[in-house]
């Protein structure tokens, strides 16, 4: 499957602890109608349990069934956690990428030189380090980025681990755009999108207030951003009627523009320019062809 397809078959991808009491069934069938699955040995394994918990998801990955509904990732710990999957004999078949945590042009080296035993592998960088607050930190990560041989689906952005640069957390009620990151993630979209890659919105961990994550996902949707982290099953269902009910709002403009001749038209009260909202049009294309294809 290509980047571009995987991209749009994200949706919200549910995190889950390597550690979880039913990691073999989730790994084979699935949670709560997950799109895609983050199966996780970073943050949210203890110092103590990640050997454990990385021997345990490394045996339930060679038994797994190959072909699911959801896509698989893995977030390895570091470089070495990804050296040993990528050592187990058929650990990275069951596997549809892997998600690198905190990747920044200082930790890129490291990975690289693993990756670079599997360039086959789709990736997910994680930005979340303080290297995003500063024009000339942010530009060497787009470095690192393009020095990758493995294709890259998209890059995520660890909100929480930005937040926590700055000693602060998030407080009831607000959005991501609420917060002090807005400007880094105006940072990361004029940045990276320009660059031809793709973003998937950060996490809200606000889990029992859906009204704060509705508002959340329709600003996300207003940025370009087409698939979000989530880290709880009841995140899901929102999330993705409202990324469904955007591409269905927006395939019509979508369409008139990669079918009319017309270089400048107006529709709904908006004007629509061929040059300026072509890509826009071909993006909201391949997202809703994907969208029909998992129905």
């Amino acid at each position: 499957m290509s980047v571009s397809r995987l991209y749009a078959a994200l949706g919200a991808s549910l995190y889950v602890p390597a550690t979880h009491p039913r990691l073999d069934h989730i790994l084979a069938h699935g949670c709560h109608g997950a799109r895609s699955i983050i199966f996780c040995t970073e943050d949210a394994v203890a110092p103590d349990a990640v050997a454990w918990a990385v021997q345990r998801l490394i045996k339930a990955l060679k038994s797994t069934p190959r072909d699911t509904r959801h896509l698989r990732f893995v977030r390895p710990r570091s470089p070495l956690v990804l050296r040993q999957l990528v050592e187990s004999a058929g650990a990275l078949d069951a596997l549809d990428g892997i998600v690198v945590p905190k990747f920044d042009s200082r930790s890129a080296a490291r990975w690289k030189s693993v990756l670079d035993s599997a360039p086959q592998l789709p990736l997910m960088p994680t930005l979340e380090t303080a290297a995003l607050f500063r024009d000339a930190t942010a530009d060497a990560i787009g470095e690192s980025l393009d020095e990758l041989r493995n294709p890259v689906i998209t890059l995520r952005i660890g909100a929480n681990d930005l937040l926590g640069t700055l000693g602060i957390k998030r407080e009831p009620g607000m959005t991501i755009y609420d917060t002090p990151l807005r400007s880094t993630l105006e940072r990361i979209v004029t940045l990276f999108r320009p660059a031809g890659y793709e973003i998937a919105a950060p996490v809200c961990d606000l889990i029992g207030e859906p009204e704060t994550l509705a508002r959340e996902v329709a600003q996300d949707i207003a940025w370009g951003f087409y698939a979000k982290t989530c880290i709880h099953p009841s995140q899901i269902d929102v999330i993705e009627a409202h990324l469904k009910q955007a591409i269905q709002r927006q395939r019509q403009q979508a369409n008139q523009l990669l079918t009319r001749g017309d270089a400048v038209f107006q529709d709904n009260g908006q004007m629509l320019e061929q040059t300026c909202h072509g890509s826009w049009a071909q993006r909201i294309h391949s997202l809703q062809a994907e969208y029909q294809h998992q129905q």
